[in-house]
């Protein structure tokens, strides 16, 4: 499975390659797949390649969906407890 990730153009260098807003930081990706991009658009990048230009409300619903899936993942990684046990009340892995 592939996972695109929803990111924002902050500038085109050429044809082929532009400069994107990755999280906090900004990598450069090959846009050699689609249209001529300009600053502000959004595109999926995966592996450092976008591979379609999606609209603005799809960037934020991607986003959404990435940043529950790793809420989700911090949750399946956290110690459990019964349900209905607070923290530190004697719960499963609590000492």
């Amino acid at each position: 499975m592939c996972l695109g990730i929803a990111c924002e153009v902050v500038q085109v260098e050429d044809r082929d390659a532009c400069l994107l807003r990755v999280g906090n930081g900004v990598q450069r990706c090959f846009t050699g797949l689609v249209e001529p991009l300009a600053r502000g658009d959004w595109v999926l990048m995966h592996a450092g390649f976008a591979v379609q230009r999606i609209s603005p409300a799809e960037a934020r619903a991607n986003l959404e969906l990435v940043h529950r899936a790793a809420l989700l993942q911090e949750e399946a990684r956290a110690p459990s407890r019964s349900p209905g046990t607070p923290p530190g009340a004697g719960g499963q892995d609590d000492p």
